[in-house]
C-alpha cells in the first residue's frame, strides 16, 4: 500500500491539500467563510484528493478498519466535505444550479455513511442511525432523537479534545482512537445535514416546478395592475385592450392573506427549542449558588456590624457608647428597683 506523501501533484503532496480543504470545510460549519476559495474552488480540490486517494489505492473494497493504517483514516472523510462544500454553495445562484448542488451534496453524504458503514469504523448507535439514509422516504426528527444526538455528539466533541491534547505525543493507538471519534462524529453530522438538505431539496423542486406553470400559463396572457385597475392585456395583432374591472378593497386582502400563509407552509408550527433540560438545570443551579453566596455575605455583614455593642462591661472609648451607658446610669438612679410599684398593694 503506497504512503500518502508518495502522492505530489501540482498543488503539493495529498496531506497539504487535505489539510487545506478540512480547514476550508470547517470555517463553513462553523458559519464563516472559507476564505479566499470558492465553494466550486473547493469542490474541485477535494475532487483532486479524492483522485489522488484512488491513484495512490489507499482503500480497497474488502479491507476493514483494522486492515486501514492509521494515517489513512482521514481521507475516508473526503465525501463528506465535499457533501459540506455542496451544502454551503453560494445562496445566490439560479434554482436550477442550486438543485443540482444540493443533489450532489445528498449523494456525498450518501457515499460517506455507506463507506464506513461497510469498513466498520462506525459504533452501534451510530450505525443504526446512518442505515436510515438507505431508504427512500425523508428523514424525520423527533424530539427525544434530537437531544439524544445532540448529547452524543457533545461527548464526542469532549472526547476528541481529550484525546488531542494526549495526541502530541504521536501515539498510534491515540491518534487511531481520534480518527475514529472523528469519523463518527462526521457520520452523525452528514445524517442530519442529508436530511435539512431532503427537505430544501423538496422545497426548491416545488419553487422550480411553480416557475415553470408560472411562466407557461403567463405566456399568452399578460396582467397589469395601475392604481387599483386590473387590464388583462392579450397578446393579439391589435394589442386591444378586451375589458376593464375595478378591483375592490377586498380583493386585494384576500390575496395578501393567501400570499401570506402560502409563505409560513414550510414554517415550524412551534418555537424551536435553545437549550436542553440539562442546560437549563445547569443554569439554574448556578444562580441559586449566586443566591446563596449573596445571602451569606449579607448575613456575614449583619455579624460584623453587630459586635459591636454598650453594655456595663464594655470600656470601649467609643463616645456614642460612653454615652448610652452615662444616660443608663442616670436612668438607674433615678428609679431604683421597684420604684415604680411602691403604690401597688394586694386588696384588703
Amino acid at each position: 500500500m503506497v504512503g500518502e506523501g508518495g502522492g505530489e501533484g501540482e498543488g503539493g503532496t495529498l496531506k497539504e491539500r487535505f489539510g487545506l480543504c478540512v480547514e476550508a470545510c470547517e470555517g463553513l460549519e462553523g458559519g464563516g467563510k472559507q476564505g479566499k476559495t470558492t465553494t466550486k474552488e473547493l469542490v474541485k480540490e477535494l475532487k483532486a484528493c479524492e483522485a489522488m486517494v484512488q491513484a495512490l489505492a489507499l482503500f480497497s473494497d474488502n479491507e476493514d478498519k483494522d486492515d486501514i493504517t492509521t494515517g489513512s483514516i482521514k481521507y475516508l472523510l473526503i465525501p463528506y466535505y465535499l457533501g459540506v462544500a455542496y451544502t454551503n454553495v453560494e445562496a445566490d445562484r439560479p434554482v436550477d444550479e442550486r438543485l443540482v448542488c444540493l443533489r450532489q451534496g445528498l449523494a456525498s453524504f450518501l457515499a460517506f455513511a455507506r463507506q464506513c458503514k461497510d469498513k466498520g469504523l462506525l459504533e452501534d448507535k451510530v450505525k443504526s442511525l446512518v442505515e436510515g439514509m438507505d431508504g427512500a422516504a425523508a428523514i424525520t426528527f423527533g424530539r427525544e432523537e434530537k437531544i439524544a444526538l445532540y448529547r452524543r455528539q457533545k461527548e464526542l466533541r469532549q472526547a476528541m479534545e481529550t484525546l488531542s491534547l494526549v495526541a502530541e505525543a504521536e501515539d498510534e493507538d491515540t491518534t487511531r482512537a481520534l480518527s475514529l471519534l472523528q469519523v463518527n462524529s462526521s457520520a452523525m453530522s452528514a445524517y442530519q445535514q442529508y436530511a435539512s438538505l431532503q427537505k430544501e431539496v423538496e422545497i426548491l423542486e416545488f419553487t422550480k416546478r411553480r416557475q415553470e406553470e408560472l411562466a407557461a400559463g403567463g405566456s399568452g396572457r399578460e396582467v397589469e395592475v395601475n392604481r387599483g385597475r386590473e387590464r388583462p392585456r392579450v397578446n393579439g395583432d391589435d394589442g386591444r385592450i378586451k375589458g376593464m374591472f375595478t378591483i375592490q378593497p377586498g380583493q386585494l386582502s384576500q390575496q395578501a392573506a393567501r400570499e401570506r400563509f402560502a409563505q409560513g407552509v414550510f414554517k415550524q408550527s412551534h418555537l424551536p427549542y435553545t437549550m436542553t433540560v440539562e442546560e437549563f438545570g445547569e443554569q439554574e443551579l448556578q444562580r441559586m449558588r449566586e443566591r446563596e453566596e449573596a445571602r451569606a455575605r449579607d448575613a456575614q455583614q449583619d455579624r460584623g456590624s453587630g459586635q459591636k455593642c454598650c453594655s456595663d462591661d464594655d470600656h470601649s472609648e467609643d463616645e456614642e457608647c460612653i454615652k448610652k451607658a452615662r444616660e443608663w446610669d442616670e436612668f438607674k438612679d433615678d428609679n431604683p428597683f421597684g420604684w415604680g410599684n411602691k403604690n401597688l398593694r394586694p386588696c384588703a
